[in-house]
């Protein structure tokens, strides 16, 4: 037993600073074991020193801004004329809104004191609430990221490309990192590795709804374009 403690021990120590180094300490347990999964070979990678410098410069600048998720009607097509479905914050964009934040209160953000955590290759998804009368007593909607245009009704299990590394509904996530909350309906904030950031997916906030015909899912979606990723950092 003893010589098989001492051959673990190392590992799970390691990993709980991968942990710590992707994430703030505040996730529960079952959100920390997909992240184990996903990042634990990339915790070292992120943001170099010259991007970070450049999203400190334009936090300094100004109120950062976030980037688009553009929402797609029912029919699939997109919907430009309506408000968008989610936004989206890269790595960069989260210490451009930490150095605005800190530009703000008179001490400005300084290279050394991006955490880890901000500059990691992750991006969160911000996603508003599905229209449906009964969300509030629905709770938090699902989530999936599915190419352009597949259903999210109605397989069980749901079927996703990437799981979520984590999920909230807490608002407040977004204040971690100094941005504003983007959407007064925001129904859920999800974390994904950088990797699944490309063109022609859709990340949608759903819920599973009963209805004369069958179930059926009522969606919040929001689509990334290629076009888009061009021009983020």
């Amino acid at each position: 037993m003893l010589r098989a403690l001492s051959v673990t021990a190392p590992v799970v120590a390691a990993i709980m600073i991968v942990v710590l180094l992707v994430e703030p300490p505040a996730l529960r347990p079952a959100e920390r074991l997909p992240t184990l999964r996903m990042l634990t070979a990339r915790a070292r990678e992120g943001l170099d020193r010259t991007q970070l410098q450049d999203a400190i410069a334009l936090g300094r600048e100004g109120e950062p801004g976030s980037y688009v998720l553009h929402r797609v009607a029912s029919t699939g097509d997109p919907a430009p004329t309506i408000e968008p479905a989610g936004v989206v914050y890269t790595p960069f964009l989260r210490v451009a809104w930490a150095a605005h934040a800190r530009q703000s209160s008179g001490r400005p953000l300084t290279l050394d004191e991006v955490p880890a955590w901000m500059a990691a290759p992750v991006f969160y998804v911000a996603l508003r609430t599905p229209s449906v009368a009964r969300a509030a007593d629905l709770g938090p909607p699902s989530l999936a990221v599915v190419p352009a245009g597949f259903a999210t009704c109605c397989l069980e299990p749901q079927p996703t490309l990437v799981r979520p590394l984590w999920m909230r509904d807490d608002p407040a996530v977004t204040a971690r990192f100094g941005a504003t909350v983007p959407f007064s309906d925001l129904g859920i904030i999800a974390a994904y590795p950088i990797e699944a950031l490309r063109g022609g997916l859709d990340f949608v906030a759903f819920y599973r709804v009963d209805g004369p015909d069958g179930p059926s899912s009522v969606e919040m979606r929001g689509r990334l374009e290629p076009n888009d990723l061009e021009e983020w950092r």
